[in-house]
């Protein structure tokens, strides 16, 4: 689900009371100015519906302050109780999640932040860095309609932020968050929530799981209901420590040619940091050790990630609220029907220290029939899981200067098929899974003269899922197209006193397209563009740990979104020395105005 954030004004907002009843606001987005220095992003608040809403805090001004073990890598979390809204008890035609977070001026890293509801995750994402002068503030919200059936009891919750504040780190991070509800509208087409939603986390609160190696997985064993007729993982895997940027690493056998050329002391964490083990990462997924389904990565680079400029005031793409990858797993609903207990597992292909992972498991059930029976018909991906490896091409050459120019270039490409039958109240129901998936991670060094060395980085993941129904002589098919483009353009100059200006550039985009027929008829699509480039020229310390100075920098952020239910939305906005030079909006749109219908959900997987 593609979540969003958006420029608020006050520092944080105060969540309402329980079962406020609060007016729906007709904007699409808050109001951004040129000049804006905090956090300024083009994406769109999710729709809502054209009615009065129930509001239900869950924290609010929590400070996050030093606690936990920062060498350990954990926070002790804050909880919280979560009450359903008294005044609406369903059903609801939407649920919101609405999130408010600040940092006060100082020195401070970009922290990871969860939220979480009886081992469910509801958020995960990163913080904004804050500098000496600038203490931004940002809003988060997320489309949690499917997973309602969760907030109809009273349940535990709890938030995990990792925050040290010391004499030198002296930012504080403060929060604040709330669920708003609609009230189901008569006569609209509403989604439908799961019956079910599970955690994957053995956490009964929930929280984030670290996974150090592609052999560390996050897992959990399940007694489910004999009567589900489709189930879906929703999956986060966020980058860290080595693995951050894990797009930058290389090859082991190719890491001496290419040292010079990093950024920061090798294998240390710092920006550019020059690290081993290759730079393809996958998530698979399995049901009791059989391959069940496999995600792409999506390459977040935070808003400390390689030059801090580079984010000012415009984050990168989806930095400050990640989006899930949906795994359909439904040609196994007959095995998670047999009534014996069954483990689903996530692990990351390639990881190398580490990788967080975050996964709910939604389950929808028969209300006609207690027992399903079926059986599964195809699984390639577990015949042929060992084809799937990426493969590397390199080519080097010397140059006069005593070093060597070259390539470096990583290809993977897959396809499987999963499908299983499931007799259901309604009859046989056949569903199959294909995804198509292309990686390539090409990677080129220049070292033209003895003081410069360039590095270009060119990636590009597109995956195709294609899940077609078979009931009643009746066929339904839901093609979701993903492409995820990424281009690292690095010039790095040497001073004689060991320090080296670094001129960067980066391009980041987000392509989704959505296509649902029945029939052979189209009967919904959408379409999401959302691209960023940003560009800045640093001036880094000679142990590669610091950046002393910056200039040049300027950047842009572009969010197109339309549907067949008539949604059109374009926003660009344009930055230079950290603030937002330019705003535009409705381009392309009908009467270069923006629309969303409520039902549409631009931010959402």
């Amino acid at each position: 689900m593609r979540f969003l954030v958006r420029m608020i004004a006050p520092v944080l907002i105060a969540a309402l009371s329980v079962s406020a009843l609060a007016a729906v606001p007709n904007a699409h987005n808050l109001p951004i100015r040129v000049g804006e220095r905090g956090v300024a992003v083009a994406n769109p608040l999710v729709p809502q519906p054209p009615n009065r809403s129930c509001v239900v805090p869950l924290f609010t001004h929590t400070l996050f302050e030093p606690h936990g073990n920062p060498t350990a890598m954990s926070a002790l979390p804050d909880s919280f109780r979560y009450t359903p809204p008294a005044n609406c008890h369903g059903p609801w035609s939407k649920v919101v999640l609405d999130a408010n977070f600040a940092v006060t001026a100082g020195r401070q890293y970009d922290r990871t932040a969860s939220i979480w509801l009886d081992g469910v995750n509801l958020f995960f994402g990163t913080t904004a860095e804050p500098s000496a002068h600038r203490a931004p503030h940002w809003h988060i919200e997320r489309d949690l309609t499917r997973y309602a059936s969760l907030f109809r009891h009273s349940g535990q919750g709890q938030v995990v932020l990792n925050n040290w504040v010391d004499h030198v780190y002296t930012g504080v991070i403060s929060g604040s968050a709330k669920l708003i509800f609609y009230p189901a509208i008569k006569g609209a087409d509403m989604p439908t929530p799961a019956d079910r939603v599970y955690g994957l986390d053995s956490d009964p609160l929930g929280a984030p799981v670290n996974v150090q190696t592609s052999h560390d997985a996050l897992s959990r064993s399940f007694h489910f209901p004999r009567n589900i007729e489709r189930a879906y993982l929703d999956v986060i895997a966020q980058s860290q420590a080595t693995d951050e940027q894990w797009y930058m690493c290389i090859d082991n056998a190719d890491l001496q040619p290419t040292r010079e050329f990093s950024l920061g002391p090798p294998a240390s964490g710092d920006p550019l940091e020059q690290c081993g083990n290759g730079n393809f990462r996958e998530v698979e997924v399995s049901i009791d050790g059989q391959p069940a389904g496999r995600a792409p990565v999506y390459p977040w680079t935070y808003t400390g990630g390689v030059d801090p400029y580079l984010w000012r005031p415009t984050p990168d793409i989806q930095t400050l609220n990640f989006v899930p990858y949906r795994i359909d797993l439904t040609p196994f609903a007959a095995l998670l029907d047999n009534g014996k207990s069954h483990t689903i597992a996530v692990r990351v292909i390639g990881a190398h220290h580490f990788f967080s992972l975050a996964a709910n498991l939604l389950v929808y059930l028969d209300h006609g029939r207690k027992v399903l029976t079926g059986r599964l018909v195809q699984n390639t991906l577990a015949a042929n899981r060992a084809r799937l490896a990426p493969r590397v091409q390199r080519q080097w050459k010397p140059v006069p200067h005593g070093e060597i120019d070259g390539h470096v270039n990583t290809i993977q490409q897959g396809d499987y098929v999963i499908a299983g039958d499931l007799n259901t109240s309604s009859g046989l129901v056949r569903t199959r899974v294909q995804q198509q998936s292309a990686f390539s991670n090409r990677q080129l060094f220049l070292h033209p003269d003895a003081i410069t060395y360039h590095q270009i980085i060119d990636m590009n993941i597109h995956v195709t899922d294609t899940v077609t129904t078979s009931h009643a002589g009746k066929i339904s098919t839901q093609v979701r197209s993903l492409t995820y483009p990424q281009r690292v353009d690095v010039t790095k100059l040497m001073h004689p006193s060991g320090s080296f200006t670094a001129t960067i550039g980066m391009q980041q985009g987000y392509v989704k397209r959505l296509n649902n027929t029945r029939n052979g008829h189209t009967v919904f699509w959408s379409k999401l563009h959302d691209a960023i480039a940003s560009h800045d020229t640093a001036v880094f310390n000679a142990a590669g740990t610091g950046i002393t100075g910056s200039r040049d920098q300027h950047g842009h952020q572009s969010y197109r979104f339309s549907d067949s239910l008539g949604s059109c939305y374009a926003r660009r906005i344009q930055n230079r020395r950290g603030a937002v030079s330019a705003i535009t909006s409705g381009n392309s749109c009908p009467n270069g105005i923006n629309h969303l219908n409520w039902r549409s959900r631009p931010n959402a997987m």
